[in-house]
């Protein structure tokens, strides 16, 4: 595949390479680096990353999210049966008409497909199925084929 020549110009290149000294970094980036993590590691428990807190203040955080979340639908059900609710909701949906008739619309277009599929054959559907999958996979196929014998560099004769 590749020529394992040892006088090619990648081995060359690549011994020269391996051949230089480490470079440092320089003094400020390194004092600067260390200093942010020692600020890290001074940090108070609650202003670290969620996966580094406690195990009892995650649990709890968890609970507390699913009481709020629990409070917010209860909330939300709670103002949906208010009188005042219907009377909003009446004035909002006689400014939206043009919702329901686009809604109505697609429940009439979705009857009509589905009424036309509930005629062809199970059989028929999944042979559709696996025909797309196997024209996918094929596309796949030819995609990764065509992207490596494009893009792989062919070696120097």
């Amino acid at each position: 595949m590749y020529d394992q020549d040892p006088n090619s110009q990648e081995a060359r290149i690549g011994r020269l390479l391996r051949q230089l000294p480490d470079r440092r970094a320089p003094a400020g980036l390194e004092a600067r680096v260390l200093a942010e993590i020692a600020r890290r590691a001074a940090l108070p428990w609650w202003r670290t990353s969620f996966t580094h807190w406690p195990a009892a203040a995650r649990v709890s955080f968890y609970g507390l999210s699913a009481a709020a979340a629990a409070a917010v639908v209860a909330g939300i059900f709670v103002l949906g049966q208010s009188p005042e609710a219907h009377a909003v909701s009446g004035t909002v949906s006689h400014s939206f008409t043009w919702f329901a008739l686009i809604r109505d619309v697609a429940v009439i277009g979705r009857d009509r497909v589905l009424s036309i599929v509930s005629y062809i054959p199970a059989f028929w559907l999944y042979a559709i199925g696996a025909g797309l999958a196997v024209s996918y996979a094929a596309l796949a196929t030819l995609g990764a084929a065509t992207y490596r014998a494009f893009s792989t560099p062919t070696p120097n004769a």
